[in-house]
């Protein structure tokens, strides 16, 4: 009877989280889609709808008036006044914390730069963004803070390890820091595992159950879907795509390597080049933006070999993996079209598969400059799996 009662339970947390995931990413609307759409019965969804209506999460509103006779039809809705997520992102030179709902909807969102090599300035000026945003926005109930740090980390610590590029800073336990100033469930993820699950939730990965997210700025990072959910590693590690080698004597590496790839593709990088070729000081956003549709020979050539390198690498990982879906986001998400384009058809010409299938590169839906709205997936992760071991709050 125990196993049983502890099955029963742990089924009905599933049933809600994923209804609750399905309404919040736009799956569906209505009692009769979720019911087809989780295999339940009509009476089992209507059930957990009406817990959520009462329980203050979702809402039923009417659709705009339909022409002729008939009822109206109603639809599903997160309510205005559901529980909040609190998202903070710590990237190399920045941090940025949004306020954000369950559809990855921002309130609120504030961020401030990393300039020095002091851990205790940063979690000052973190703290200082992250009550500022929880003041103003003190009638809200919050549900708990998802936090994506850069790496390498262990997440399962919460600690930031010794991060190259880092001004220095190394074993910060942010987990213990948060933990310790608020009183709110806190849950720690990779960076760009929580802009992968941003995609496979709310981006261009929605309908996809196995892919890669590739993340460029100023290093290369990524995340993988496998089976529909977020692939880890037997020791928490995220994949490291910026890592591999692709020439044993290439440039040094800041992780003490050669030639891997973010030494050739990352903004930091390309930027200097794209100076250099041009003559001209602008963003590596800013020269993608002018330069669209064609640019100067220089700034063509540099953008050619960059697409070469990464052309090289993602060869690799279909070779290796299989996964043929790969998802270009963070900075990546202003490469122009003809040069994403054009590495997918350099990946198809060079793979084994060749011929058999084709490489799907396609560019992030989820557009967040600061990107500390991503990081509230570390939550809603646990949410929408049902898992509810962390708060009561739904």
């Amino acid at each position: 009877m125990i196993n049983t009662g502890y099955n029963n339970s742990s089924l009905k947390h599933r049933n809600r989280g994923t209804i609750l995931r399905l309404l919040a990413t736009g799956k569906c609307s209505s009692r009769i889609e979720l019911a087809r759409e989780t295999g339940l019965s009509k009476m089992a969804a209507s059930n957990v709808v009406s817990e959520f209506i009462s329980e203050g999460i979702i809402e039923e509103k009417e659709k705009q008036k339909t022409v002729g006779k008939g009822r109206n039809p109603i639809v599903l809705e997160i309510a205005p006044g559901a529980p909040k997520i609190l998202g903070v992102h710590i990237s190399r030179n920045k941090c940025g914390v949004s306020l954000c709902d369950f559809k990855l909807d921002v309130l609120e969102e504030r961020s401030v730069d990393i300039t020095t090599g002091n851990p205790d300035r940063l979690f000052s000026d973190l703290f200082k963004i992250m009550d500022s945003v929880l003041e103003k926005h003190s009638n809200e109930k919050i549900l708990g803070i998802g936090v994506g740090v850069l790496g390498p980390a262990d997440v399962e610590r919460g600690v930031i390890l010794d991060p190259p590029d880092f001004f220095g800073m190394h074993n910060l336990d942010v987990l213990g820091m948060l933990r310790g100033r608020y009183d709110l469930p806190v849950i720690i993820g990779h960076e760009y595992d929580c802009a992968t699950l941003a995609e496979k939730f709310f981006g261009a990965g929605r309908d996809l159950d196995c892919f890669a997210y590739v993340g460029i700025s100023r290093g290369v990072g990524s995340g993988v879907i496998h089976d529909g959910r977020l692939h880890r590693s037997e020791n928490e590690f995220n994949s490291e795509l910026g890592h591999v080698s692709i020439d044993i004597n290439g440039p040094l590496c800041s992780c003490g390597r050669r030639g891997c790839l973010e030494t050739y593709i990352s903004t930091n990088v390309l930027e200097e080049k794209f100076r250099e070729a041009t003559g001209e000081d602008l963003s590596f956003k800013g020269f993608c933006i002018k330069y669209k549709d064609r640019g100067p020979e220089s700034f063509e050539k540099v953008f050619y070999e960059a697409t070469e390198m990464f052309a090289t690498t993602l060869t690799n990982a279909v070779n290796y993996t299989g996964n043929l879906n790969y998802i270009l986001g963070h900075d990546g998400r202003y490469i122009p079209d003809r040069f994403v384009e054009d590495c997918a058809k350099k990946v198809d010409g060079q793979m084994m598969f060749r011929g058999l299938r084709r490489l799907k590169l396609i560019k992030s839906d989820v557009h967040n400059e600061v990107f500390s709205s991503t990081c509230a997936c570390a939550i809603l992760e646990m949410v929408f799996m049902g898992d509810m071991s962390f708060v009561h709050s739904v």
